[in-house]
């Protein structure tokens, strides 16, 4: 599998065709691009790059906010898995998100796995990476938690029979307390009641001390003769005189200036917390 964001495919179309005659690896594989640029008026036939590559596309549309840019491609080698074979799951074009899921069931897999799924996607620069992630629904025999173990399942009951299909991921581990409801009317499942645990971070952070200077008017007028004083009495020709390495010359006297500094400003201890000031209001 190659991935590129190649920022309009079609005029990087001679350099691909040259790439796939010349380049067995490009030529063997499965072929994932992001930013291809591509609108619905621009035919996959235009962008066709070999006999053996069948083309999916999730298109810019108006629902992304962009007047260009955008759209997801993947070129799949059907000497890999036949197109038939090739199922589009989903596709997305946001502001927030631009995704295209393809399921191929390929001629051969290892035994382990009776198919393969790829997501394709393109996530924006101001796309908020601090989002509190959710993932609720009947999941029957799949397990997420096997795929992504970062992520916490909250439901440990069995919601159908001796069985738990009725799941609930978050990052946060005890996020949610899960509690047993009734079905709704003849369901054979139970409806599932989350209740939050989280605990903010603002609550259960410590506080880090740090000890800042105090530059007030006062103290800065106290500097300020700190240093008329010293450069009238100090005897720079000690620090001339005890190197000839420039480096080490400016270092002691930027140090003997910082001495002054730490002497004459005033100094307070404050408690800063470990939380962004914007996630406090």
């Amino acid at each position: 599998m190659l991935l590129a964001s190649v920022q309009s495919l079609d005029n990087k179309l001679d350099d691909l065709w040259a790439k796939i005659k010349f380049q067995r690896d490009i030529r063997d594989c499965n072929l994932c691009f992001t930013e291809s640029w591509l609108y619905p008026a621009v035919p996959s036939q235009a962008i066709h790059l070999a006999e053996f590559f069948s083309v999916h596309r999730m298109d810019r549309t108006v629902n992304s906010g962009k007047s260009r840019g955008g759209g997801e491609c993947v070129t799949v080698n059907n000497r890999w898995c036949n197109d038939a074979n090739v199922v589009t799951l989903a596709c997305s074009c946001s502001p927030n998100l631009e995704l295209l899921t393809l399921k191929f069931r390929p001629f051969y897999l290892p035994q382990e796995f009776t198919l393969v799924i790829v997501n394709t996607m393109y996530l924006p620069p101001q796309a908020n990476t601090d989002t509190a992630l959710i993932l609720v629904g009947d999941f029957n025999s799949a397990n997420v938690k096997r795929s992504v173990p970062n992520l916490f399942q909250h439901v440990t009951f069995p919601t159908r029979g001796n069985r738990t299909l009725g799941h609930c991921y978050t990052a946060y581990k005890d996020s949610y307390k899960a509690l047993a409801y009734p079905p709704f009317g003849k369901s054979g499942h139970a409806a599932i009641f989350l209740i939050p645990k989280y605990k903010q971070r603002l609550k259960w952070e410590t506080s880090v001390q740090r000890e800042v200077a105090r530059w007030t008017d006062q103290s800065v007028a106290a500097l300020q003769d700190a240093l008329d004083d010293a450069l009238d009495e100090a005897d720079w020709d000690m620090f001339l005189h005890s190197t000839d390495d420039v480096s080490k010359y400016t270092k002691a006297v930027v140090g003997f200036i910082g001495k002054l500094v730490d002497d004459t400003i005033p100094r307070a201890t404050r408690n800063h917390g470990l939380t962004k000031p914007s996630a406090r209001l």
